[in-house]
């Protein structure tokens, strides 16, 4: 009988899996760090910058749901090698768009949709990965450690991205990210294989089965996922969450620069707070989900909701007083969101698909998601030109407040047996 995987190989998976996904915002942020760049340059407006968004999110959204599909089907060690190389080739392209006279606007969305549907391989695989080799007993806490990535890589990546602006002007952004991605791509590739049993080790939970076993029960697991009211429940949740995730990753760059007056430089290294908060709460959201909440993560989730209504309402009021109190609320804000939305859409998404159909679990969720991604430009926009910035954080606490009775019903909820 094969023996479980050692721990120089979960190290090494969950070292993988981190830096790609980690490295897929080095591909997803360089729009954000210059949009005003784009503005001044080829007169866009706030308008013309929302559609280039949103030919990303909705590419994006579908995407995860056919994503998740592959990354269970074909496995996730090709699929996310190869997403993170087309991610990284679209980039480049995308700093030469502006090649083409006479139709930037429209080469940039195109560009920029296309490589909606390349990151959009990177949360199911690497899920898929995660779930393939730890099991459920403790994964909430490996899931919190692991999904510091997604804040780390937003944090690092508007780093880098505003040394470069500086250093190389707007399109060595792109340049130097794409280059990145692609030592990144070649790198998992090497280290990760799609489960323990690829590796010749005992998968976890005790469920090793052969390549046609596995694909009958993906076939059986996929109609109950579908079924389950749960998911659609995470689902709503996770919509509303990654709205406000979003408004906050795209815009809060322009917002501080725009509204504020900060200049380009200083409003992306003050945006880098809000992951900043979100990379110190995460691991300690898996901690209380799996040891104070007894892996109740749901009710983690909405405890974190319920916390994210009242920061949204303090950033209201303080959020403009001064940088001292601006980084204070984004801190807040981004710690209390990215609790919840870490274990929605990691642990518990995992605990929905089970062993064999976490991708598609985790694509789901992320793909209605994303829906909230796709709303979240024009619902700024309107509410920003109609009625200011501030009525904004209030629409976000509302919907901070829908997430959490959204997961009323399901607080008592633990993993099922495998």
């Amino acid at each position: 009988m094969s023996q479980p995987a050692p721990r120089s190989w979960l190290a090494r998976v969950f070292a993988a899996s981190w830096l790609s996904y980690f490295s897929y915002y080095f591909t997803r942020m360089p729009f954000k760090a210059t949009k005003t760049s784009l503005q001044e340059e080829h007169g866009l407006t706030k308008s013309d910058l929302n559609a280039i968004d949103t030919a990303y999110n909705v590419a994006y959204c579908l995407g995860q749901v056919v994503n998740g599909f592959l990354a269970d089907w074909l496995g996730p060690r090709r699929w996310v090698s190869f997403g993170m190389l087309l991610s990284a080739s679209l980039v480049f392209a995308f700093s030469l768009a502006d090649t083409v006279t006479g139709m930037v606007l429209g080469v940039y969305t195109l560009v920029w949709g296309l490589n909606g549907f390349a990151q959009s391989t990177g949360w199911p695989g690497n899920s898929k990965v995660m779930a393939s080799w730890f099991g459920t007993r403790r994964r909430g806490e490996v899931m919190g450690l692991w999904s510091t990535c997604y804040q780390a890589g937003g944090l690092v990546a508007t780093l880098v991205a505003a040394r470069l602006l500086h250093a190389f002007g707007w399109k060595g952004v792109y340049v130097g990210m794409a280059l990145w991605v692609t030592v990144v791509a070649v790198a998992f590739f090497a280290l990760v294989r799609d489960r323990p049993s690829a590796a010749g080790f005992a998968d976890p939970d005790g469920v090793t089965v052969d390549k046609e076993e596995r694909r009958r029960l993906l076939a059986a697991e996929w109609p109950r996922v579908l079924r389950t009211p749960m998911v659609w429940s995470m689902c709503a949740a996770y919509f509303c969450c990654k709205l406000i995730r979003y408004a906050f990753l795209f815009w809060l760059p322009f917002y501080l620069d725009s509204a504020l007056g900060y200049s380009k430089v200083e409003a992306l290294d003050t945006s880098i707070f809000f992951e900043l908060g979100g990379l110190v709460m995460v691991i300690v959201a898996g901690q209380l989900a799996d040891r104070a909440f007894g892996r109740r993560r749901v009710a983690t989730a909405f405890g974190f909701l319920v916390l994210l209504v009242g920061a949204l309402m303090l950033y209201r009021q303080i959020g403009d007083d001064g940088r001292l109190e601006t980084i204070f609320g984004l801190a807040l804000v981004g710690g209390t969101l990215f609790a919840a939305d870490s274990l929605i859409s990691g642990a518990v998404a995992q605990d929905l698909g089970g062993t064999h159909a976490a991708a598609l679990a985790s694509g789901l969720i992320n793909g209605v998601g994303s829906i909230g991604q796709v709303l979240q430009g024009f619902l700024l926009v309107y509410i920003t030109d109609t009625y200011g910035w501030l009525t904004l954080f209030d629409v976000f606490a509302g919907l901070a407040a829908f997430g959490a009775v959204m997961c009323l019903p399901y607080l008592r909820v633990r993993p099922r047996a495998t």
